[in-house]
């Protein structure tokens, strides 16, 4: 459960059962592990996989075959293809990223 949202403002996905804030917008291809959560105005669509504890949040745009795990936190940038962001990796800075391979995470 999305902590400082109210039970009618989120719902479980149908894909993993993590939580979803009504404000996001997430495709039923995406996976949503349990214990993940999206909320904000964050956009997954296509095979993304956000699991363990990882959040997306705010303005982030995934796409692709993207894996957001571990305690992973993302809130900007858009993320497409076969990125892999996880530990304990947290993200909140505007930017696009295309080419993991360009900067390494």
């Amino acid at each position: 459960m999305i902590a400082n949202l109210k039970d009618t403002e989120q719902r479980r996905h149908k894909n993993g059962g993590g939580w979803i804030a009504l404000t996001a917008k997430v495709d039923d291809s995406v996976f949503v592990a349990e214990h993940a959560i999206v909320y904000g105005k964050a956009e997954l669509t296509g095979h993304v996989r956000v699991m363990d504890s990882a959040q997306v949040s705010g303005s982030a745009k995934l796409s692709g075959n993207v894996w957001v795990y571990g305690n992973a936190w993302l809130d900007h940038g858009t993320y497409s293809g076969k990125e892999r962001i996880h530990s304990n990796a947290k993200v909140q800075a505007e930017r696009k990223r295309l080419r993991p391979t360009e900067d390494g995470i």
